[in-house]
């Protein structure tokens, strides 16, 4: 009776096992079909419309094949696991699988595959011309109404005021970034040598990990102290904190793989191992890069195509016009005046509504200027071959599609250093307070940037971020593709307009309202009180 017993809950547990084995299979098998039709896509477009298509055509053939092989392999290799492994000891071992690692190729950027189209390459020439008689409108408002032409030129450079103070810290801060290598180096020396007494590398290895932590929070405490101290607008804040805050993650980067790499040369009987080090001119190189992931070796291109990158450049200089004309067109006239007039139902309606279009812009081109612009600008010029800086994050259907393809570099960073470090070693498996840990980070991170940029505390963007944003992963989760991907839409261009209107009436506020010196009058909102919301 007891054999039965026993035989049946064995048999139970094989059984378990075999689901969750299997449930893993279909979840390596679907990872491997979405890389594979990413591939696809890239290789229908650049064979429908690039030149040397029989290179082309050899290149993605083979890679498809590779592709195709890695998923046999897996499959045989898992169904082998399925019947070999049957004790529940080693289900719990199977059971700690290891999240995957970041691994770099040769690809380009979506956009830059989807322009090499003639259609898509068209509507590109329609956003130009758009540009074009945009540009045509400023000159011929300023001559007609000022008797002079600017092309938005004040604004670029008020919004550039003090950007000599801003190039002169990040030369102080990248010398301090040089710094840290040689540190590092130091660390790992003394560590190697005092590895026979567990006491003394305990205590050097703590020491020295304390001090990496408070040289990061000074490191980023002196670049936002020093936004307020230079009084440095908008523009020249945003460029000091966003390369201040670069530095800090790369810094993070280099010194968590390197660092996890020298604990693993312990002793190996009565001899000692020590792990090559890195080189200067590999973190040198790293440090300049267009990502955010730690290696000694990227792939690289063999030649830098400057007519390619000088496009680029020239996109990023086109679009900083556009945002000069976005400010002087629309911001400014709607809310200059937000503090001195009295507002209104019908008069908030209309500045919140009338920031439709303009969000929008600000939106789009953010993302083209940066994540793929300049991006591919860096990458070209460094010859960094993984142009992969984001996804088709344009089709996402829900926000966790999304969220995973708008900023693949920045999410890449968050993936590697803070929730693999959370699911491995602080919580224990467990993906959602890992995922929360990611969220909240990346919301504090872009709020500090807005918050010292414009020298106000409003924290609108770390409660969209932090939780509207969560509230719309479960929300937009299960929703039909054509359906979700409007929901999505509608959402961020509604959203990020409340958002940049709020934003731009608490600054308009401070500026046209009195503000006290104590720290309740810094923390409060004066966009509610002075001639705002809560005396309408």
């Amino acid at each position: 009776m007891e054999t039965a017993i026993t035989l049946n809950m064995v048999q139970k547990k094989l059984q378990t096992f075999q689901t969750k084995v299997m449930e893993d299979v279909q979840k390596k098998m679907d990872v491997m079909f979405e890389e594979l039709v990413q591939e696809v896509r890239q290789y229908e477009m650049q064979s429908n419309e690039f030149k040397n298509f029989r290179q082309h055509h050899e290149l993605w053939s083979n890679r498809l094949t590779n592709q195709m092989e890695v998923v046999d392999s897996t499959t045989k290799t898992v169904t082998s696991e399925v019947k070999e492994r049957k004790t529940e000891t080693e289900e719990h071992d199977k059971s700690k699988k290891k999240l995957p690692d970041k691994v770099f190729v040769p690809r380009e950027s979506y956009l830059t595959c989807l322009l090499e189209v003639d259609h898509m390459k068209a509507i590109y020439h329609v956003f130009v011309a758009v540009l074009l008689l945009l540009l045509l409108n400023v000159s011929a408002n300023d001559y007609f109404e000022e008797g002079r032409v600017n092309f938005g030129l004040n604004t670029i450079k008020g919004g550039f005021r003090g950007i000599h103070y801003v190039l002169g810290v990040l030369v102080v801060k990248n010398i301090l970034a040089f710094g840290l290598f040689y540190a590092f180096r130091i660390w790992a020396a003394v560590r190697f040598s005092l590895l026979q007494n567990k006491v003394l590398c305990s205590f050097w290895n703590k020491s020295c990990l304390i001090l990496f932590i408070s040289f990061q929070l000074v490191f980023g405490y002196v670049g936002s102290m020093l936004c307020i101290k230079f009084n440095l607008p908008f523009v020249s804040s945003s460029v000091l904190l966003l390369e201040t805050v670069r530095l800090m993650m790369k810094m993070h980067a280099f010194v968590r793989t390197n660092a996890g790499r020298q604990l693993q040369g312990k002793l190996k009987g009565d001899s000692k191992v020590q792990v090559m080090l890195p080189k200067f001119s590999s973190y040198l190189y790293f440090l300049f890069a267009p990502t955010l992931i730690y290696r000694d070796e990227y792939p690289r291109t063999k030649q830098i195509r400057w007519k390619f990158a000088l496009s680029r450049l020239s996109e990023v200089i086109a679009i900083m016009f556009v945002y000069s004309y976005v400010h002087e067109r629309y911001i400014e006239p709607l809310f200059k005046k937000y503090g001195d007039e009295e507002i209104t139902k019908a008069s908030l309606s209309v500045k919140i509504f009338g920031m439709l279009m303009p969000s929008t812009i600000i939106f789009l081109c953010g993302f083209y200027l940066i994540l793929h612009s300049w991006m591919n600008f860096a990458a070209e010029v460094l010859r960094f071959a993984d142009r992969m800086f984001y996804k088709d994050w344009w089709t996402a259907s829900n926000y966790e599609a999304y969220y995973r393809n708008w900023n693949i570099v920045v999410h890449d960073w968050l993936y590697e250093y803070i929730y693999k470090d959370m699911y491995n070693h602080i919580f224990k498996g467990s993906k959602l307070m890992s995922s929360l840990t990611v969220f909240f980070v990346s919301a504090y991170v872009h709020e500090h940037i807005l918050g010292f940029g414009l020298k106000l505390f409003y924290p609108i963007m770390y409660v969209f971020f932090g939780g509207f944003g969560v509230f719309f992963i479960a929300m937009t989760k299960n929703l039909p593709k054509q359906f979700g991907n409007f929901v999505v839409w509608f959402t961020l261009i509604s959203g990020n307009s409340l958002m940049i209107a709020l934003y731009v009436m608490e600054y308009y506020a401070r500026q046209n309202c009195p503000v006290g010196d104590s720290f309740l009058d810094y923390i409060k909102p004066v966009s509610w009180s002075c001639n705002g919301l809560t005396e309408n």
